[in-house]
Parts: structure tokens; C-alpha cells; sequence
């Protein structure tokens, strides 16, 4: 059973500064972690070695916002994922020689600020536009959020722009594909696909870029939100019962095998 570590305490603490939190437990790990300034906002970027990147294969973009909501410690939202992301970074750089992972992986700033200014206001929003801009448009990016509680895998129902471009349809649905073997795959087949309030898919989306984004719900949660009941776990965010208390270590396991199974994921370009 995984236990949820003392650092994570700190990590949640009113006083904590996230940022260099991340980068120096990165630091710790072998790796670089350089910030991204972009409109006010700091992403962190995961260095891994190029010696980690097959050019065959697609490389996976993984996405996590640091970033919380003032007046709640933002364990689930959305500590948890930060976290298992840390732990997996770390893990990734200790692979043995010759294998890769093709994980591009970045700690977004400011998408809580998507939440009453609209996408254009989300950190990611100028991120996913520097993608465009460098014709990176081609990745497979999975957003995390609130990824500490429950026992199955939820992938967000993703509403398309009206008129989307046949293309991105296409891929889209390859890659929601991809993400729902994933889980399948992760979570012994238990695994739902629910409307959920867009993270910083919502802003590769805006951008023309596919993306998609994965949560965590109990399921008993899961079997209320079929019924119209908005989930427990959703009530909590932004207020201060978003703490320690109310996270479930098994989520912190599952989350890591979707990680390691994401790693393991090969798709040719």
C-alpha cells in the first residue's frame, strides 16, 4: 500500500513555495527544471536527457498544474498530481542506458485563473500558443488534475470547437483512443468517461491542439455523477476540506501506473 510521504505535508503548507519546491526536489533527482516565464505566469520544465527520446515515436507531453486556489492547501487540486509527477520524473531519470521514455513533461502556472477569466486568462493559454507557433503540434499531451482521490480513472468528455477543422477532429480521436486504452490498461478495466470542468486541456484545445485530460473520482462518486449528483470530491476543491485528510493513498497508486504505463506507451509518428 503507498503512503502518502511527510514531504507532501510540506508541500501543501500555506507558506510553501511551490516553485522552488518542485525545482529543488528535481534538482535532488539528477535534473534540470528550468522556468518558463510567459505573461506574468513560471512553468516548469523537466530536462530529461536526449539520450531518453526515440525520434520514431510521438513524443507524450504530460501536464500538471502547481498552481492553487488561495485559500485552500489544493491537496487534491492539485497537489496529488504534482507529486506523483515529481516521483516519476525521478524514477524516469534512473532508467537504465538504452531505454526511452519520450515523456515531455511540464508544471503549468495560473490555471486556476481559467476558472473566472475564461481559457484566454489560463497560464497554459500563451504555452499552448508558443506550441502553435513552433509547429509542435503533433504530441500527445495528457493533462492531470486531481489526481488524490477515488479508485477510477476518469477521462473528461471533451466538447470539440464548432467547426473544428476535419483533421483535428481526426486526431483527437486518436488520441482519446490512446488515452482510453491507457486507463484500461492501468486500472483493470475500470475506468469512466464523465463532463468535467476543462483544466489546461481547455487551452491546447483553444489553440488547435488535441488534448486531453484525466481525473480520479470514488466510485460511488462516479455512479452519483450518472445520476446528475455533482461528485463530493468536486464540491471540495477551492475550500479548505482540499487537505490531507481527504485524499485516498490508492489513488496515489493507480496514478502511478498510469504513469509507468503512459512511459511504456510507443505510438510511431
Amino acid at each position: 500500500m503507498y503512503t502518502i510521504p511527510s514531504e507532501f505535508n510540506d508541500f501543501i503548507a500555506q507558506n510553501c513555495d511551490r516553485e522552488a519546491f518542485i525545482q529543488d526536489y528535481l534538482t535532488k533527482a539528477g535534473l534540470e527544471a528550468p522556468v518558463l516565464q510567459m505573461e506574468g505566469k513560471n512553468h516548469i520544465y523537466v530536462k530529461f536527457p536526449q539520450t531518453q527520446y526515440n525520434s520514431m515515436f510521438r513524443i507524450k507531453t504530460v501536464i500538471a498544474h502547481y498552481d492553487r486556489f488561495t485559500t485552500s492547501p489544493g491537496a487534491n487540486d492539485n497537489s496529488a498530481a504534482v507529486f506523483c509527477l515529481m516521483q516519476w520524473a525521478a524514477a524516469l531519470m534512473r532508467l537504465p542506458t538504452g531505454q526511452f521514455h519520450n515523456i515531455r513533461l511540464i508544471f503549468t502556472d495560473g490555471e486556476e485563473l481559467g476558472a473566472a477569466g475564461g481559457v484566454a486568462e489560463q497560464g497554459a493559454f500563451p504555452l499552448a500558443q508558443v506550441f502553435r507557433r513552433l509547429g509542435i503540434t503533433n504530441d500527445d499531451i495528457f493533462v492531470f488534475d486531481c489526481m488524490g482521490r477515488g479508485d477510477v480513472p476518469i477521462l473528461t468528455q471533451t466538447i470539440l470547437p464548432p467547426r473544428a477543422p476535419t483533421r483535428f477532429v481526426k486526431d483527437f480521436s486518436a488520441l482519446e483512443q490512446r488515452a482510453a486504452n491507457l486507463l484500461q490498461a492501468s486500472a483493470n478495466g475500470r475506468w469512466f468517461c464523465l463532463p468535467c470542468n476543462y483544466s489546461d486541456n481547455a487551452s491546447f484545445i483553444a489553440n488547435g491542439i488535441p488534448a486531453v485530460a484525466i481525473t480520479l473520482l470514488p466510485s460511488a462518486e462516479v455512479t452519483a455523477a450518472t445520476r446528475g449528483e455533482l461528485p463530493e470530491t468536486w464540491q471540495l476543491l477551492h475550500t479548505a476540506g482540499d487537505n490531507l485528510a481527504s485524499l485516498t493513498p490508492q489513488s496515489f497508486e493507480i496514478f502511478h501506473n498510469i504513469l509507468n504505463n503512459l512511459a511504456a506507451l510507443k505510438t510511431l509518428c
